[in-house]
Parts: C-alpha cells; sequence; structure tokens
C-alpha cells in the first residue's frame, strides 16, 4: 500500500454542475486528489436539489449530489463579479486540473475558456465536458443525456418495446459513462504533462460517449449493413437473449453469445434435452425456420418454476444469464459488495449508510473512505485563507455577497 493516496499531490478545480462533470471530479477525490468544487452562492450546484424533481425516489437526503461529490470541497464564490473572479483566479494558479461542463458561452462570458485559464497557468490540465462537441451548429445547444446520450445515439430507438413505452433513463446513466470518459482524458493528459512538462487542454461530449456506447449498430449503418425491421417478442429472430417470465412472475434474462457451446446445457437445464435431436430446432437453419415456436416453448419451459430455480439451474448449466432485479435487490447484491462496488460510509447527519464505489481498483493505491458530500461554501473561509487572503479582506468579500460560507 502506498504512503499516500495516489493523487494526493493533485489539486483540482470543479466549475461544474450536476453529474457529467462532478462524477469525473469524484473518481480522482476517491484517489486522494483535493477537489475544490466552485458553486455559485445562494444556489450553488443544481444537483443539490435535483432530488426533489417529481418521478425521482422520494428522499430529504440529496443522495444524486452524495454519490458525485464525496470528499469534495466547496466554495461559494460569486464569479460575475470581478473580485469573484480574483478568487478563481487564485486557485487556478495553484491547480493542476480544471473541470467544466460550462456552456461554451459561459465560459467566455465569465472569461473561463482554455485560453485564458493557460495564460493563467501553463501546466493546467483543462477538462472541458459538453453536450454536443465544441463544433458545429449545435455546438452551443443546451443538453442533458437523455437527449445528447440517449436518443442521439440511437440507443433509444434500438431499445423502445415494439408493444408500449419505455419509463424514463435512470437518472445520470448517461452522463456517468461520459464521466469516466473525462477522468480518462484527464489522466491521459496528466501522463503527457509528465512526457512534456506542459498542460493541455482535453474535451469530450455526451453525443460522442453516446456514439461509443453504440457504436457496433452505428457502424453497422456506415458499413451499409442491411437493418432488420423490428419484430415482436413471439417472433424474436433469436430466442437467446429475450427475457423469460417466471412461475413466481419475475423476468429471466438471457446471453447466449457462445451458442454452439451453451445450446446443448441450456436445453438440459430447461428440461429439454429432446431439442437438439428435434427436426425443428437441430441446427441454426430449422430454428431460424421454427423461431416462434422455440420461443414459446422456451417461455413455457420457464414458466413452469420459479426464479430461484432457474438461477440454480442456469448457473450449473453456466449458461450467462440474469434476473431482472429490484432496485433492493441490486443495491443490496452480494456480489457487488464482495468486489467493494457498494461499500459502506459515515455520514454526519444519516448516520451509517452506504454507496456506490467508483468502478474501478489500482493496486497497491488504496481510495480514501467515503465521507460527506460539502455543504455549500462549506470550506469557503479555509480555502481563501489558505491561496492568501487576510481575514478583513474575507469580511468584506462576505459583507459584498461575492462569497458565501455555510452555517456550520
Amino acid at each position: 500500500m502506498s504512503a499516500s493516496p495516489l493523487f494526493a499531490n493533485l489539486r483540482v478545480i470543479e466549475l461544474a454542475s450536476m453529474v457529467m462533470g462532478p462524477s469525473a471530479g469524484v473518481i480522482l477525490a476517491d484517489f486522494g486528489a483535493e477537489v475544490i468544487k466552485v458553486e455559485p452562492p445562494d444556489s450553488g450546484d443544481l444537483n443539490r436539489n435535483w432530488h426533489k424533481i417529481p418521478g425521482l425516489p422520494v428522499s430529504e437526503f440529496a443522495y444524486p449530489f452524495q454519490v458525485d461529490n464525496r470528499n469534495k470541497k466547496s466554495i461559494a464564490v460569486d464569479l460575475k463579479s470581478e473580485a469573484g473572479y480574483e478568487v478563481l483566479i487564485k486557485l487556478v494558479e495553484t491547480a493542476d486540473i480544471l473541470i467544466t461542463n460550462y456552456r461554451l458561452k459561459a465560459l467566455e462570458r465569465l472569461r473561463l475558456e482554455y485560453e485564458t485559464i493557460r495564460e493563467i497557468n501553463p501546466r493546467i490540465i483543462y477538462a472541458l465536458a459538453t453536450a454536443f462537441g465544441e463544433k458545429g451548429k449545435e455546438q452551443h445547444n443546451p443538453g442533458y443525456d437523455v437527449v445528447a446520450y440517449w436518443s442521439r445515439s440511437a440507443i433509444e430507438t434500438q431499445i423502445f418495446p415494439y408493444d408500449g413505452w419505455l419509463r424514463p433513463f435512470p437518472y445520470g446513466a448517461g452522463d456517468h459513462p461520459s464521466g469516466m470518459a473525462v477522468y480518462a482524458s484527464i489522466v491521459t493528459a496528466l501522463y503527457q504533462r509528465q512526457q512534456t512538462g506542459e498542460g493541455s487542454k482535453v474535451s469530450t461530449s455526451l453525443l460522442a460517449n453516446g456514439a461509443w456506447a453504440n457504436s457496433v449498430m452505428l457502424q453497422a449503418q456506415l458499413a451499409g449493413a442491411e437493418f432488420r425491421e423490428p419484430r415482436p417478442r413471439g417472433n424474436s429472430y433469436n430466442f437467446i437473449s429475450l427475457h423469460y417470465p417466471t412461475k413466481d412472475d419475475r423476468l429471466m434474462k438471457l446471453s447466449m453469445v457462445n451458442f454452439k457451446k451453451y445450446w446443448k446445457p441450456f436445453c438440459k437445464a430447461i428440461g429439454r434435452s429432446d431439442f437438439p435431436n428435434d427436426e425443428r430446432y437441430a441446427t441454426p437453419e430449422a430454428r431460424s425456420r421454427n423461431m416462434p415456436s422455440l420461443i414459446h416453448e422456451v417461455t413455457e419451459a420457464f414458466k413452469a418454476q420459479d426464479l430461484a430455480y432457474w438461477h440454480r439451474a442456469l448457473e450449473d448449466a453456466d449458461i450467462p444469464h440474469a434476473a431482472m432485479p429490484t432496485y433492493k435487490e441490486a443495491a443490496d447484491d452480494e456480489q457487488k459488495k464482495a468486489n467493494d462496488i457498494i461499500i459502506p460510509m459515515e455520514h454526519p447527519t444519516e448516520g451509517k449508510m452506504r454507496t456506490v464505489n467508483s468502478p474501478f481498483q489500482v493496486s497497491n493505491a488504496e481510495k480514501i473512505k467515503p465521507g460527506a458530500a460539502p455543504k455549500l461554501g462549506e470550506h469557503t473561509i479555509e480555502i481563501l485563507k489558505e491561496i492568501g487572503y487576510p481575514k478583513e479582506d474575507i469580511q468584506t468579500l462576505l459583507d459584498g455577497c461575492v462569497i458565501e460560507k455555510s452555517d456550520s
């Protein structure tokens, strides 16, 4: 184990809100970086209150903000004022990394675009996260993952059910993988700086990450492949990745990619060892001709036993599968616990609870214990003192509403 956290010597300025940018910052914080979250006074990051929007799970605890902002520091500064801008510039002078997902026009208006920041600190890694990229007629358009990632990638087109409508995509489910790309770009730039001594700008977008997530299907289009018409479940092109209802009204999902390997063990597992010798299903061509009847028979087999039975049977047969879990089951998953995916934490107001870990480990580089996300302006005074502001100047900034500190 290393004597200190892997990124203990890194200072990160986070000019970001909601999920994509902050999710990259929280990974750096997990490995010990000092992440200073710069927020507007009064409102702070919108994500502090986004758990209150209709449709999300009901709680007084700001759970979306917690997962993406643990172990960070918060300083509340009005960047529209000259005095507030000066505070940020002093922070930039001391920083290794700046993360932002502000819209491009806002960065220009606030004098926070890369060219300006580079003049202040040539060694800084400037990480920009956008919705639609930095070029083209949509570069200034607003966009969150529900439109820029899911819809524009055609993932949503692919997975709409044939006979109904999807519920909304889970909160941040496109932002978090996109945030991983922000993190990867930062680490790549840090390696480059190690070689050259110079900082750089790195950027990615929800649009790019959505395309990457659906790159196989987009490559099919780019290669001129012929897309098949969607079919209802009972007449699907293949039975190997469908959902199957069980006796106790649960859903079992299959994924038999290596069909040659899994076909006979699967048939035995569902009690239909006759299938491989049945002329309707004995060859790929025969199965394709008779797919509706095969789907029907497999569906009826799954209806005969409950979910626990199918877990055992498919596991014994080494068949890739998963039950469609409730959120409670997904959160209490023993495999997640065993691999430190869901980890315990102590929260100063919520007490003992659990949280979702960032999704990778590095040998001999322990993550720091997950802590509470900061209150708005919790570290304002501490940070200003650290960068050289005397007590009198701090009070002047407070009196002028340029900065804000938390009550506690």
